[in-house]
C-alpha cells in the first residue's frame, strides 16, 4: 500500500493516501499521527491461525443470508474493470 501525505493549499487541509483512498486532516500533525498508528497496524504481526480458529456459527448472525457465490464473482468482476 502507497501511503503518503500533500497539502491541499486551496482547501488547507492535508491529505492521507492510501493507495485510491484518502482521508483529510486540518493540521499535518494529525496527519503524520494517523499515518504512524497505520503503519503500526499494518506492520503488526497477524496471526491467521487465531482467525481460522475463531469460526461464526449462524446463531452469530440471525438475520444474514447465506452467500450467493455467483454474486459475489460478478461484483468482483465488474469491480475488477471498473
Amino acid at each position: 500500500m502507497n501511503i503518503y501525505i500533500e497539502k491541499d493549499p486551496v482547501q488547507n487541509l492535508w491529505w492521507v493516501h492510501m493507495d485510491l483512498w484518502g482521508a483529510s486532516f486540518r493540521s499535518l500533525a494529525g496527519a503524520e499521527s494517523f499515518v504512524e498508528r497505520l503503519s503500526s497496524r499494518i506492520n503488526a504481526p497477524h496471526s491467521l491461525g487465531a482467525i481460522a480458529n475463531n469460526s461464526l456459527s449462524p446463531e452469530t448472525f440471525p438475520n444474514s443470508q447465506p452467500l450467493d457465490q455467483h454474486a459475489v464473482s460478478d461484483s468482483v468482476k465488474t469491480l475488477s474493470h471498473a
